[in-house]
């Protein structure tokens, strides 16, 4: 058996596509529970993963580094990649 495929219950619903490290920049398929908001690399097992291209609003913020998701608060966005904090958006 392949150690890194794990098990799901197909009786709640679930999203699958291409999903990116924000630690590592490793990039693979996943598939997890519709409302998981960070997935577990499979390369340096870090909780730092996410679905790319999850919406496509008509607007897409791009840090200097290429990452386009931020944390965001009143004062600003940091890139959730480099951690550069953007406060002119």
């Amino acid at each position: 058996m392949i150690d890194n495929v794990v098990s799901i219950n197909l009786y709640k619903p679930h999203i699958c596509g291409n999903a990116l490290c924000l630690q590592c920049d490793n990039k693979w398929v996943a598939c997890a529970p519709v409302g998981t908001t960070e997935l577990q690399c499979s390369e340096c097992n870090t909780w730092k993963g996410v679905f790319e291209w999850m919406t496509a609003p008509d607007t897409v913020w791009e840090c200097r580094c290429g990452n386009q998701h931020f944390f965001i608060n009143e004062a600003g966005a940091m890139c959730a990649m480099c951690g550069f904090y953007h406060e002119d958006f």
